[in-house]
């Protein structure tokens, strides 16, 4: 991993409203890089920084008050942390940029899906806990080696944090990707079914694409020195197997996990 190079930065805006989906939903990116450095991720694609990913993470130090501002004058809608990042890489321990927006949207009682490869979340699990409506998850890839994702830690870590998030009654979920034809390290059956045993809810698969996301490709095979079409070749084929895999062991659909509807108050809770 090459040295990391950290920044404090300020932010104008944070929310973005998700372009896919069913319903409304927003999107907060607390730092801009991520240390985790995987090969294959499509942010770089997105964030269009000289700098090598991997290598640098800005810290978006006013993202607290600036999320809180955006608050009040947006409809109430599930806020994904986080679309182009992790809200848990290591330097969330020291400014704890994650922890302050949750308890802000807890305030407000915003519904809060969150995606992480970092078992730091385990930190938060007094707040998630205490929080009206939040989906945890964890995103495990087929290349699950350090020489995909130089900064994550091993599967097996992951795995025990999703444990011990869904005993403490935390609804649960793993992104199953990417998923990468040409690069599988583990026996994917038996992963699902620990998956199934960690108490997870629901499993979602994703293969790579490359299609949209050049910049993505081109980091992929200079750090890798594969072609993406020798890796992609089998994707709806594998894909296949693991839907089938995935449905054999029983998780509740995704629909049924993230469907949320803001609670509306009784008819009589205000009779006398």
């Amino acid at each position: 991993m090459p040295r990391l190079q950290v920044k404090e930065v300020s932010c104008k805006t944070l929310l973005h409203k998700l372009e896919f989906g069913k319903g409304l939903e927003y999107t907060a990116n607390l730092y801009r890089g991520c240390s985790h450095g995987c090969v294959y991720c499509y942010a770089p694609s997105l964030v269009h920084d000289e700098r090598k990913w991997g290598a640098f993470v800005d810290a978006k130090v006013n993202a607290p008050s600036v999320l809180a501002a955006e608050l009040r004058s947006l409809e109430k809608a599930p806020v994904f942390l986080s679309s182009a990042s992790d809200p848990y890489q290591p330097v969330e321990a020291r400014y704890r940029l994650t922890r302050r927006c949750l308890e802000v949207l807890k305030a407000r009682r915003f519904p809060v899906v969150v995606l992480t490869r970092s078992p730091l979340v385990l930190r938060d699990i007094d707040l998630l806990t205490r929080m009206e409506w939040v989906r945890v998850g964890c995103s495990i890839s087929t290349a699950s080696e350090r020489a995909y994702e130089p900064g994550v830690v091993p599967v097996e870590r992951r795995l025990e944090c999703l444990k011990q998030l869904s005993r403490a009654g935390v609804k649960t979920w793993v992104s199953l990707a990417p998923i990468v034809p040409g690069i599988i390290t583990m026996d994917l059956r038996r992963l699902v079914s620990r998956i199934k045993e960690a108490g997870v809810s629901t499993v979602t698969p994703g293969l790579l694409r490359f299609g949209p996301y050049p910049d993505s490709r081109k980091m992929f095979e200079e750090s890798t020195g594969l072609g993406a079409e020798s890796v992609l070749g089998s994707g709806d084929e594998v894909l296949g197997e693991v839907r089938e895999m995935i449905s054999s062991e029983g998780f509740v659909s995704a629909d049924e996990l993230f469907s949320w509807e803001e609670a509306q108050p009784r008819l009589d809770a205000y009779a006398s």
